[in-house]
């Protein structure tokens, strides 16, 4: 959580690329025949890239580093849950369970609190390619949540703690939320108890 708190910071993400945003919104200005001091805020790619730096470091602390510190334990990065496992046997499960969310989810999403957080890129409606890359970006960025959490967490925990492992990764995972809403850090536990339920009843 560190890594990515951090190092995938907006400040990290200027510092380290700021002269190559920079240089990036001059050759746009120029392009566009308008001339202005560019920052690195003026480069069109601006947020996405910040955006892709920021899922870089989430692969990296929730992915890289856990995987890393399997190997030298001795154990099976695909024992972290990867894989369908009986997902054929249960999925209506997970199907009645997106039923009952969808429709809070969309009520909620016309709320102010909600608004001002999502979408977190505020260009993916742009044009085709803003929209693709930042899902798939987003996309990546949810799977290595869920092997960190759902996984490493779960998996690594359950042989000494069962069904509490659970718990245990609901202290880090709500503290993910602390900065968005209070119903979604309530939402984050319940979503954090049940689909945790799941993960080790079915695997």
């Amino acid at each position: 959580m560190t890594v990515m708190q951090f190092g995938g910071s907006e400040m990290t993400y200027v510092n380290w690329f700021g002269d190559w945003l920079t240089n990036a919104a001059q050759k746009d200005f120029e392009a566009a025949g308008v001339i202005v001091t560019p920052t690195p805020r003026g480069y069109r790619y601006y947020d996405l890239l910040g955006l892709v730096h920021w899922v870089a470091f989430c692969v990296i602390g929730y992915v890289i580093i856990p995987s890393i510190y399997l190997r030298l334990c001795g154990r099976r990065i695909r024992d972290m849950y990867l894989g369908w496992g009986n997902l054929g046997r249960h999925i209506w499960v997970y199907a009645l369970l997106y039923a009952l969310v969808i429709v809070p989810v969309v009520i909620v999403s016309y709320s102010k609190a909600y608004q001002a957080i999502y979408p977190f890129y505020p260009h993916a409606d742009r044009s085709y390619f803003d929209l693709v890359a930042w899902e798939l970006a987003y996309g990546v960025q949810f799977f290595a949540l869920e092997f960190m959490f759902r996984g490493l967490f779960l998996a690594g925990l359950k042989r000494w703690l069962g069904y509490g492992a659970i718990f245990v990764m609901l202290v880090p995972y709500c503290m993910l939320h602390f900065a968005k809403t209070g119903s979604e850090s309530v939402g984050a536990i319940i979503a954090g108890v049940i689909l945790g339920s799941l993960a080790i009843k079915y695997r």
